[in-house]
Order: structure tokens, then sequence, then C-alpha cells
């Protein structure tokens, strides 16, 4: 076959025969769960409205159309941006290997996200959800509270090992991730960075504690624990970490019950960061606590925070 016969035979075949061959390739560059979110977009969302279309074919103006079908059925804007995010990616590589001269995600026009204000709960809204934790399993008191004073993701905390949580502080190097099968296995954190995040007595007597549930756990049925454990487990001997859907799923029936709709296991990460820049601490100190990539990441999410901050600042300046 010539080179004019492959560019034409490229030009032709269709997004899910060009899709399912750049998929493949790519796999092995992602993360696990990045896999499977690519798999479920691609199959359910892309494909039933392009996949008999030639790659040659697809114009803006398909995306458009499929992009607002998507919402009119209740997909939000910022899932539609993911959505969108793949295509252009597909199409990008689909342009370097000659498959077609021209990348139409380019000209799409996906729906906006409209920036959402951060939601964290008040001191008032943590202690009830704590004391609901605290009745179910005091293990859940602790997770809880220990997201609250630290802002460390979910995962992070699963990931927790006892040699992680010493010299009045915690190391943060992994987090526990999704794997392709379904599992999860440690990873390193979400920005490749480790961080120590110091905690004061108050803190230090939460991990400490949860170690000794876990001694008393293994105790009582004489098999002991692993070296090493997990301060969060869900094995006695500390051999298995919590899976990271049971504390969100966990806060997220607590908070409804409790009529807190607008609050979710993420806003314990956010109560942590608004209470120290709203304590006036600096930026910086903040963003190294919270595991960002820079503090700018930290500016832009806490902006309303300062804000407030500043009219304060304003009232107190102002004429007595």
């Amino acid at each position: 076959m010539g080179a004019k016969d492959t560019e034409a035979r490229s030009y032709t075949q269709s997004i899910e025969t060009a899709m399912s061959e750049w998929f493949e390739r790519v796999v092995p560059g992602l993360a696990p769960i990045t896999v499977i979110g690519y798999q479920g977009r691609i199959r359910r969302q892309i494909l039933p409205a392009l996949g008999d279309l030639a790659i040659g074919e697809v114009t803006a103006s398909h995306l458009d159309w499929l992009y607002q079908d998507l919402v009119a059925q209740g997909s939000s804007p910022a899932s539609m941006r993911q959505t969108h995010a793949i295509i252009r990616r597909f199409f990008n590589q689909a342009m370097k290997w000659g498959w077609t001269e021209s990348n139409p995600a380019l000209w799409a026009s996906p729906p906006r996200v409209t920036t959402l204000t951060v939601v964290a709960p008040t001191r008032e809204q943590l202690i009830q959800i704590v004391e609901r934790a605290k009745a179910l399993h005091p293990q859940w008191e602790a997770f809880f509270v220990l997201a609250a004073l630290t802002g460390m993701r979910r995962g992070e905390l699963c990931a927790l090992h006892w040699d992680d949580c010493s010299d009045g502080g915690i190391k943060v190097t992994k987090s526990l991730i999704y794997t392709s099968a379904g599992g999860t296995r440690e990873a390193p954190t979400k920005t490749h960075q480790g961080r120590y995040v110091a905690l004061d007595e108050f803190g230090c007597s939460v991990v400490s504690e949860q170690q000794e549930r876990l001694r008393q756990a293994s105790r009582s049925l004489g098999i002991g624990h692993v070296g090493n454990p997990y301060p969060f487990y869900s094995s006695p001997d500390g051999s298995v970490p919590v899976h990271p859907d049971s504390p969100s799923k966990l806060f997220r029936r607590i908070a409804d019950n409790l009529g807190y709709r607008e609050l979710h296991l993420h806003s314990l990460r956010h109560f942590a960061a608004t209470q120290l820049v709203a304590a006036g601490m600096d930026i910086r100190t903040v963003s190294g606590r919270l595991g960002h990539a820079d503090a700018s990441t930290t500016l832009r999410v806490y902006s309303h925070v300062l804000e407030t901050n500043n009219q304060e600042a304003a009232a107190i300046m102002g004429p007595c």
C-alpha cells in the first residue's frame, strides 16, 4: 500500500476505529483513574454521537451539538470540558500521525464553567458532623478531625502509615489511588511532592488515640498488628487501609441527614485553608500545608477569604 493509499484510509477511517487505536497507544502513560474516566466518556458520550463519522468529516459544529445535547441530558459544563479535553487530545495526536489535517476541537465551544464559591463548614457544623461520625465509629471521628486540622486530601489520609506520624506532625508522601482493576494502590501525591504538616498537641493526640484503637482491635482478636500499619484501617491488623470511597460516602450521608447538602468531604480541606487564611497566615505557608503545586493555586481558590479580610481591614482603619 502506497503513502497516498495510507493517507486516504486514515482520513476515511471511522472515529470509533481511530479512537480505539489512539486510546490503546496512550493508555500506558495514563494514571489508572484517568484510564477509567477516559473509557467511560468515550463509550457513553463520544462514540454514540461521533463513532460512525469518518475522522475527516468531524467539524466544530458536530462537537458543539454533542456538548449541547449532553448538557440537555443533565451533564454539567465542567463534565463537558473534560469530554472536550479528550476529543482535543485525540485530534491533536491524529494530526501528528497524519490521520487528519485539522483539529475541530480548537474551533468548538464547550460550555463555560462557572467558578463556584468554596464552601467550608462552620465550626458548629463541623462539631455536629464529627459527633455523628464518632457515634458510628471513633475511627471516622479521627479521620474527619485530621482532615479538618491538616487539609490533607482523602487519598493522602488513607495512605498514611504509622511511621508517617511522628515528631509532632505528619509526613505526606503518598496517596491511595484507584487501579484499573478497581482496587487501590499507593502512589505519589497529586503534585508528586512530599511535605510535612505540623500538628499541635491536640492533633498529635488524635493520631496516638487512633493508633491505640488499632492496638486494642488487633489484641482483642489475638492477632497483633502488622509492622508499620495504616492508622485508618479496614482490617484489624492494620494491613489494609480504608477505601477512599468510604469516608466520602459516610460524610455525604451525615451531612445530608443534618441538612448540609452543600458540604462534602473535600469541604474539610476548605475548612483548614479558610481558617488559616482568615487567621492571617501567609499564603505560602497555607499552600505548603495543603500541598498545592504553588501559592498561586491557593490564592486563586481562596481569594474570596482574602477579599473578606481586606474589607475587614478597611473597617478597622476607618474613622472611629
